[in-house]
């Protein structure tokens, strides 16, 4: 059976009542205070046969063109049982056609445990609204006919905070894009209370997941809107993100020239995907690192780079040696790869170049581990060890740079 997305659908449990009939008219007041399209009754075999008939009648008469449904369920107590079985008849109904927004649950007749249990499947079946008949007690505590009052509770505030806690659970995870689709998908407006920590959560995910991306100017700029808009800054400091230091960095780290700051950041961008178990992708990054560290000590040592090397400011012994072997005659420019410029960083005793020396039979194994990749040249996937002795690797050769940078760690919201 399909139903139009556009239909509304009243589910609603029926209890016993005193005489099946004082259920039957706070039903009824309900259904035409909701006017639905549908109803669900969720009857056991003694409210079927006691109650549902008065409400049938009702509706019979002035309801005739109403969609009704039973679904028995003979459980009336055990509040797990019910969240369940009341959990799967909405899905049910959902699965058929009706969409979550235009359902309403109403909990007014039924056991304590019914009642909860249907509040409880409602919310987490995110339908739009939650109804109550309520009113004048008469006899045995029940509402009096002639004197019913609806109340409805709109699931929103639910939906809303739920949709926040699975996107900061995202965010936490680093899941940065996965975390701005969720925030982004409400169906509806989200709740009024939470609109400032939506659109702040939405903007830092846009932020972190260009930066993980290495777009640093986008991130700084998204990051530097934030700094300007005072609610959006409020809702970092409840959430105890430091947005301030969080927009200094990438402010740095999107300048463009080649600096400690990019190489302590490349090293933390591999040891993210190191964690997620995307081996391959942190040693790329990694072999990034070394090869910019001895970039940077080049610069430092001749003031030119590795990839144009003024061959004057290079010790004359030096020269012929270097322009013989590196000299590219179709851009006329000398190039130094990797070990060459780390060897020539080690003769003038250079303290990275020594260390990297030092540690040549490592770093012939990690550059080995980095050509096996499939994102280099191989086939081999990488495992964990592989990387763990990797990362090691690469942190000892930049120790001393670490020494001296405050290193950034993404927030973890609260």
């Amino acid at each position: 059976m399909e139903m139009k997305n556009s239909h509304k659908l009243y589910i609603a449990t029926i209890g016993t009542g005193a005489s099946g009939d004082d259920i039957a008219h706070a039903i009824y007041f309900s259904i035409n205070d909701k006017n639905p399209d549908a109803a669900v009754f969720i009857v056991s075999k003694e409210t079927k046969e006691k109650t549902l008939p008065f409400i049938v009648e009702k509706l019979e008469i002035n309801k005739p063109t109403l969609t009704r449904f039973e679904e028995q369920i003979e459980e009336i107590n055990e509040f797990e049982i019910l969240h369940k079985a009341y959990l799967a008849i909405i899905k049910k109904y959902i699965n058929i056609g009706y969409t979550s927004k235009n359902i309403v649950v109403d909990y007014t007749s039924g056991t304590k445990s019914m009642s909860a249990a249907l509040v409880s499947a409602g919310i987490a079946a995110e339908v739009s609204l939650i109804s109550y008949t309520y009113g004048e007690r008469g006899e045995g505590g029940r509402v009096k006919a002639g004197s019913e009052k609806v109340t409805s509770l709109s699931t929103n505030l639910f939906r809303t905070e739920k949709k926040i806690s699975e996107a900061i659970i995202l965010f936490n995870k680093n899941l940065f894009d996965a975390a701005c689709a969720l925030i982004s998908s409400f169906d509806d407006i989200p709740h009024p209370d939470y609109k400032d920590k939506i659109k702040f959560l939405l903007q830092l995910s846009k932020a972190l997941s260009k930066w993980d991306k290495f777009d640093f100017n986008s991130a700084f700029e998204i990051l530097n809107r934030i700094m300007k808009d005072e609610k959006l800054l409020n809702e970092a400091h409840r959430l105890g993100v430091g947005i301030n230091k969080l927009t200094q960095a990438a402010n740095k780290l999107k300048e463009k020239k080649s600096d400690e700051y990019k190489v302590i950041e490349l090293i933390a961008n591999a040891i993210r995907r190191g964690n997620e178990g995307k081996y391959d992708d942190a040693v790329a990054r990694l072999y990034r690192a070394l090869e910019m560290i001895g970039q940077i000590e080049f610069i430092k040592e001749f003031n030119c780079e590795t990839s144009d090397v003024n061959i004057d400011n290079i010790l004359f012994d030096f020269r012929d040696e270097i322009k013989s072997k590196y000299f590219d005659p179709i851009d006329r420019k000398t190039k130094l790869p990797l070990f060459a410029a780390f060897d020539l960083l080690k003769r003038i005793n250079n303290k990275t170049g020594v260390l990297f020396n030092d540690n040549i039979e490592e770093i012939n194994k990690f550059l080995q581990l980095r050509n096996n990749s499939i994102l280099a040249h191989g086939n081999v996937p990488l495992d964990e060890r592989k990387y763990d002795n990797a990362l090691k690797l690469i942190e000892s050769l930049t120790s001393s740079i670490k020494l001296t940078i405050d290193v950034l760690k993404y927030p973890v919201l609260k």
